[in-house]
């Protein structure tokens, strides 16, 4: 077996064994049975446990030195489901976490523990991404480095340059409690939701698909009322926002306000937009490596969604972002091509 076989099996195997740990919000005797594989496969670098919040990371590096050359960094959470097993078939294997983003994180494995370097490299290992993602952003505050690579966003190796920014806000609305019956003598606390959501809708149009990068905003949740027969006097909205980076979460707050002076606002959750230069000549290095190793022309692109590399982008660190062959994330069916995370390994290695 030559050495490339021997990668791509070390890599299913550690990806199968992540993908059998049930690694969603709260379960944290999974994720301690995830990090153990991780720790094992990587014990002669240094090891740091950080929790926050009651959720463990991990600090994988060859130096105790907090300013590096490369941070690679990876999640160990999941989108729940119930595909927790793992499939092999037609050269794809398929189970939660395979493509977001357990594959990235075991090809990240497999090339530390196979490759040394005179580079500082650290690799951060979250629990909370798909939650927030609170736990990359404190610790990027004691870390920083001259390159960070995250296999998170896109597909089919397309080097994502943009993200957009995530806002998510809790809206309540106060009314005038009525009988059903008679609605004219009450002030539907929902229906003033409601416009707002519509109105809104005249200021960020709904994207008809990924390639109408725009300002989207997702109405999520609406809770109100108390009884069938009665005008409701109090209501709440949740939103999803996730914004370009021509607006701002000052902007998009003030024109919620705007719309009416009779609601309370609240932010549940915010974080930036990411963005990089791929002109840079540390991006154009990779740019050129990556075009000889693919055989093509990589493509440049954006993703619709968001994810820890904000917090990179925040800092001013530039990233890579790209992602293997694959797709599926959050759905059903999640797959990633197996031959594609051996190239994603060479990828990465010509960083090292």
């Amino acid at each position: 077996m030559n050495k490339k076989d021997n990668i791509i099996n070390e890599i299913i195997k550690n990806l199968s064994n992540l993908i059998e740990c049930v690694t969603i919000k709260e379960n944290y005797k999974e994720f301690d049975k995830a990090f153990d594989i991780v720790k094992e496969e990587l014990k002669d670098y240094y090891i740091r446990e950080i929790i926050i919040n009651n959720y463990k990371n991990l600090v994988i590096s060859n130096t105790e030195d907090k300013n590096l050359d490369i941070i690679f960094c990876a999640h160990m959470d999941v989108v729940p489901n119930e595909e927790y097993k793992v499939t092999i078939k037609d050269g794809n294997l398929y189970g939660r976490g395979s493509f977001d983003m357990k594959s990235g994180l075991s090809v990240i494995m497999s090339l530390l523990k196979n490759n040394k370097t005179n580079k500082k490299v650290a690799f951060i290992i979250t629990s909370d991404e798909e939650i927030g993602g609170f736990c990359c952003k404190e610790i990027l505050k004691e870390y920083n480095s001259f390159l960070a690579i995250i296999p998170d966003a896109g597909k089919n190796f397309e080097l994502i340059v943009e993200e957009k920014g995530l806002l998510q806000l809790e809206i309540t609305s106060k009314g005038i409690n009525a009988h059903a019956s008679e609605p004219y003598n009450g002030d539907n606390a929902i229906l003033k939701l409601i416009n707002i959501y519509e109105e809104l809708l005249k200021i960020y149009r709904m994207p008809q698909s990924k390639n109408e990068f725009m300002t989207s905003v997702n109405l999520s949740k609406i809770n109100g009322g108390t009884s069938i027969n009665l005008v409701p006097d109090k209501a709440s909205m949740i939103l999803d926002i996730r914004f370009t980076k021509e607006n701002t979460i000052e902007s998009i707050i003030d024109n919620i306000k705007k719309l009416s002076n009779d609601i309370e606002i609240k932010v549940l959750d915010s974080g930036p937009t990411f963005y990089v230069d791929y002109k840079l000549p540390i991006i154009q290095d990779f740019i050129n490596k990556a075009n000889d190793i693919l055989g093509e022309e990589i493509k440049i692109g954006k993703c619709v969604a968001t994810s820890d590399a904000i917090y990179f982008s925040e800092k001013n660190i530039p990233t890579i972002l790209i992602n293997p062959i694959g797709d599926n994330w959050h759905k059903k069916n999640e797959y990633v091509k197996i031959d594609s995370l051996y190239t994603l390994y060479e990828l990465f290695k010509t960083l090292l």
